[in-house]
């Protein structure tokens, strides 16, 4: 018999996240429209005054979550985000954050955190908020000289 008190819970593979918005539609709708993602299941439990949409897009999967007691943290902008229990951001590798950033500066979208290269373990990352404030980070990561 072997001891399940020890070693891994499990073997882990792709990872998702669930954040927790107050309006379902209007995020959903900016995950669609700013970075691609498309809608591949919704369901409301009106048993516990909630509604649940999953977005996708490259393997990449988001829960969005709307609660009717849903209410708001103030998580203070990178690099301050950290001083916060729980997830302090979501993060996207890309392969072009310059063209990103060109991207983002041609909407309105807030940056929280513009470019910043982090050359001794080969990231360049910057961070932006979504349409309800959530922090957003995107890294391209390059071999440390």
């Amino acid at each position: 018999m072997t001891d399940k008190s020890v070693g891994t819970l499990a073997t882990v593979k792709n990872l998702g996240i669930s954040l927790a918005v107050s309006n379902l539609e209007s995020t959903a709708k900016w995950y669609k429209e700013q970075l691609g993602f498309e809608e591949v299941l919704r369901r409301e439990f009106p048993e516990y005054g909630t509604r649940i949409v999953f977005l996708e897009v490259n393997g990449v999967r988001i829960e969005l979550i709307e609660d009717q007691k849903w209410h708001p943290i103030d998580r203070p902008n990178p690099p301050q985000h950290t001083t916060i229990q729980g997830v302090s951001q979501i993060t996207f590798k890309v392969d072009n954050i310059e063209e990103v950033i060109e991207r983002v500066k041609s909407r309105p979208i807030t940056i929280a955190w513009d470019l910043v290269v982090v050359k001794d373990i080969g990231f360049k990352e910057f961070f932006i908020r979504d349409n309800e404030g959530n922090i957003v980070q995107f890294v391209e990561t390059f071999t440390p000289v």
